[in-house]
């Protein structure tokens, strides 16, 4: 009976082990803090462990619950080391929240807070500023999605981040607004240097596949997205998975309003319903 008690001990030890070693290549938060439910150990080896801190990454579903004292509580892990401070749509950050991180954390390189509405363009540039002090440089600046971006902000962001392609926004040579201006993966578009791009503009300037980001002209064959609006085109409609009545399909960012349908089928491919046709579907059966 010991032997085999001393054998499960092993067993658990080696999966220990592995776990520690797996820890470093997690992508998010999100994941770093599910494995801190594994064990009491494991929680408190990720807990102690500052090079896991150095890069914080906060993505869905965790963002809407990001508070401007729960990414300090955060951050602070990693004792002054942070280098890259990844926010997606964190509508509760403020300026003030990412200026005290900023502060404490003089090491960081890349910043990237697309879609956190309570930052300001005027913050943006203290903690940009503050950062590039005694020659330390940041590399990656993305900001699309903070309000208020104007062209005198993006030229002094400039001024800190000369080299190019480091901040996601730019001036759309049609709108003439500070926005995110995508790379076309059309052949025939990319035949021309970047600047010369007949498609070149932003999303509200040149229609766009919301998937793969190819522009939809008047020879190209468009789908409806699920998305409410949203538009595809073939190549991507045709690998997607559809809803099982009306036949649209989610984009990737989208995927999470999917309402699963469960099935038996172990091989089949997932079964769902969009939410037009599942609210629907309910108002029928009341």
């Amino acid at each position: 009976m010991k032997t085999e008690e001393k054998e499960e001990e092993e067993q658990w030890r080696s999966v220990h082990e592995v776990l520690l070693i797996v820890l470093p290549y997690l992508h998010s938060l999100f994941e770093l803090l599910s494995m801190t439910r594994v064990s009491r150990s494991l929680r408190d080896a990720i807990r102690d462990e500052t090079a896991l801190w150095t890069n914080v990454v906060v993505e869905p579903p965790l963002s809407s619950r990001l508070t401007d004292e729960t990414l300090w509580e955060i951050t602070s892990k990693s004792a002054g080391k942070l280098k890259t401070l990844i926010l997606r749509q964190c509508l509760r950050v403020t300026d003030k929240g990412l200026r005290r991180v900023i502060d404490a954390n003089p090491l960081i390189r890349t910043i990237i807070v697309p879609g956190c509405t309570e930052l300001t363009p005027e913050g943006i540039m203290g903690c940009v500023e503050s950062l590039t002090k005694n020659n330390h440089k940041v590399e990656t600046l993305h900001i699309n999605g903070v309000y208020g971006l104007t062209k005198h902000h993006l030229s002094a962001l400039s001024t800190y981040l000369p080299q190019e392609g480091a901040i996601d926004v730019e001036v759309c040579p049609r709108c003439d607004e500070v926005r995110m201006i995508p790379a076309c993966s059309r052949g025939s578009c990319n035949q021309r240097q970047t600047n010369e791009r007949k498609c070149r503009g932003c999303w509200f300037c040149i229609p766009r596949c919301v998937e793969c980001s190819v522009c939809l002209g008047p020879d190209t064959e468009v789908q409806e997205a699920a998305c409410g609006g949203d538009s595809l085109c073939l190549e991507c409609w045709l690998v997607l998975p559809k809803c099982r009545f009306c036949n649209k399909p989610y984009c990737t960012s989208h995927s999470s309003l999917r309402h699963e349908i469960a099935t038996t089928d172990a091989t089949a491919r997932p079964v769902f319903e969009c939410q037009a046709c599942y609210y629907r579907a309910e108002t029928l059966m009341e």
